[in-house]
């Protein structure tokens, strides 16, 4: 029950909108197309008695008439399952869409991300949104048309099956019993012990099916780091380690591996030997009927083609029954991903705006609740430049984060000024993406380009004013130098109101990092700055310097 309820708290958000009313069509259809597939499936079964009866009677006119007749059957089937197939992928898609989206919109709101990321985070939240989404998604979409077709076929060839069973009589321990369909008991007792049996065995699954989703992500998410960290590995002449590493990672993934192969060896012994026997059981169970002349061949064949049908769609939940622990497993790591979610937003607390930037009685604390900075009081006005010192470790760049309203781990009252901030980190963020989308980041309209090209100017970067539409990895291309300076271009194109800079300028030259601070002021006379930095002798340049001093320890 607690995998249905996980289903229905993830997919309501796409079922409930009424935006989504093409999707209840596309479901409709898929439906639809399913019945009329059960629906040839009643004709060919009706037409296997009449072809099994020709047959045996050597009517060789008749047979060709047949023939034909199951040629249209054939044409129709295929061109339904094609459709099918066809709008189902479609169906797929669109949820799919709508759910990455409210997924991704969820993440990237109020900077969950980033606060997942301090205490607690789910594994592997790139793969849960790419990968779990799209298992979570196809599969649910397969499994419930299934399920509906299936339920369909069982009314559909359980009347048959029923009316073909005719009534039975058995003595037993000189006892004589009569049973009406005969048959039918006969299927359901069969799939009944076969789904049984098949949930004893394969109820693992679903837990190595999850722990094969964590390990397989932690080893690409393992790839891709060495490759944005391949100059600091080369540096260090650390492919030796990071073999190492991968190895271990894999050989997870291995050992993972073949707990599946065994349990799902386990399983195939069973079920292929449980749908191998079903394909004689009707035939030895009408037999006395046949050789007793009750029935045809092609009666015989028909009771044959009944059964299978009821017993293929009663064995819905043997034959998906990997697919189901796929299933759950996919909804279970993205109800955990959800909820964690939600969780981060109770740590929000975003504080009021005013005409100041000010603190009174702030105190920054750590995830584990121990104090950094206590009884903090800072004040700052419009266009006043403050710098922060103290000793590494002390919490100066967390203060920062503090202020930009990043970090939710503080107490006291203070209050940030009106308008639009912006915090520079000592190593930009520099995804791949054109200059131009570098440079206008975090923004999402296109400036123009005399403003990009007067910003590359002003801060010494007029050598690219000509590649605005490269798209590189500028990571690798710029030096650690012009990478800053092309943030704090950023600070030019963005024009906020408060600044934040976190050793922003660590990577140039003393006389260098003066003259961009000079023309920040210049060019921004009206923004706040908050600057944290090693370089003393830039100190000259900011107004006033708080010192942070590290909070008393609680004996």
């Amino acid at each position: 029950m607690s995998t249905l309820r996980r289903f229905y708290r993830l997919s309501r958000p796409f079922w409930h909108d009424r935006g989504q009313w093409k999707a209840w069509l596309m479901l409709a259809a898929v439906i639809g197309l399913g019945l009329l597939v059960v629906q040839i499936n009643v004709l060919i079964n009706s037409w296997s008695k009449t072809f099994y009866d020709t047959l045996a009677a050597f009517d060789t006119h008749a047979l060709y008439g047949l023939v034909g007749q199951y040629a249209l059957y054939l044409g129709a089937y295929v061109l339904i399952i094609v459709l099918l197939d066809y709008i189902r992928k479609g169906l797929v898609l669109r949820w799919r869409q709508a759910m990455t989206g409210r997924l991704v919109d969820a993440w990237l709101a109020d900077q969950a991300f980033y606060r997942l990321g301090l205490s607690g985070e789910p594994d592997n939240p790139d793969q849960r949104i790419a990968q779990d989404v799209e298992v979570m998604v196809d599969l649910s979409i397969e499994l419930v048309a299934s399920l509906v077709i299936n339920l369909a076929q069982v009314g559909a060839f359980v009347v048959i099956l029923w009316n073909l069973s005719g009534v039975q009589t058995f003595s037993l321990f000189g006892d004589s019993y009569t049973v009406h369909g005969y048959l039918v008991w006969i299927v359901l007792a069969y799939t009944l012990c076969g789904s049984v049996l098949t949930h004893l065995i394969g109820k693992p699954l679903h837990r190595l099916n999850y722990e094969r989703e964590h390990r397989e992500a932690d080893f690409r998410a393992s790839l891709l780091r060495k490759r944005d960290h391949a100059e600091q590995i080369a540096q260090y002449r650390g492919e030796a380690v990071e073999r190492e590493q991968l190895t271990q990672r894999f050989a997870a993934i291995a050992q993972n591996w073949r707990q599946l192969m065994g349990r799902e060896r386990d399983l195939s012994l069973f079920t292929v030997a449980y749908q191998r026997l079903s394909l004689i059981i009707p035939v030895f169970a009408a037999l006395p009927a046949f050789m007793a002349k009750a029935i045809t061949l092609g009666g015989l064949m028909q009771i044959r083609s009944a059964f299978n049908a009821v017993h293929d769609s009663l064995s819905w939940f043997i034959k998906l029954y990997n697919k189901l622990v796929r299933w759950s497993a996919a909804l279970q790591r993205l109800d955990q991903f959800e909820r964690a979610i939600a969780a981060s937003r109770h740590q929000v607390s975003q504080p009021p705006q005013g005409d100041c930037l000010c603190a009174q009685g702030l105190t920054l604390c750590r995830p584990d609740g121990s104090v950094m900075v206590d009884d903090l009081h800072l004040r700052a006005q419009p266009g006043h430049w403050l710098r922060l010192a103290g000793r590494s470790g002390l919490g100066k760049s967390t203060l920062l984060r503090t202020l930009q309203g990043l970090w939710p781990y503080c107490l006291g009252d203070w209050q940030l000024p009106a308008g639009r901030s912006l915090l520079l980190p000592q190593k930009p963020y520099l995804p791949r993406m054109t200059l131009r989308g570098l440079l206008a980041y975090p923004q999402l309209e296109r400036l123009d380009d005399r403003l990009l090209q007067d910003a590359l100017e002003k801060v010494g970067l007029v050598a690219l004013s000509g590649q605005l539409e490269d798209e590189q990895e500028w990571e690798r291309v710029l030096s650690g130098g012009e990478q800053q300076r092309l943030g704090l271009a950023r600070a030019l194109l963005y024009k906020p109101d408060t600044l934040y800079l976190d050793e922003a300028t660590s990577q140039l030259d003393l006389a260098s990092a003066k003259a961009l601070l000079r023309m920040l002021r210049r060019e921004l006379p009206m923004c706040t700055v908050v600057g944290v930095t090693h370089q003393e002798g830039l100190a000259g340049l900011f107004e006033r310097t708080l010192e942070l001093e590290k909070a008393p320890e609680v004996v």
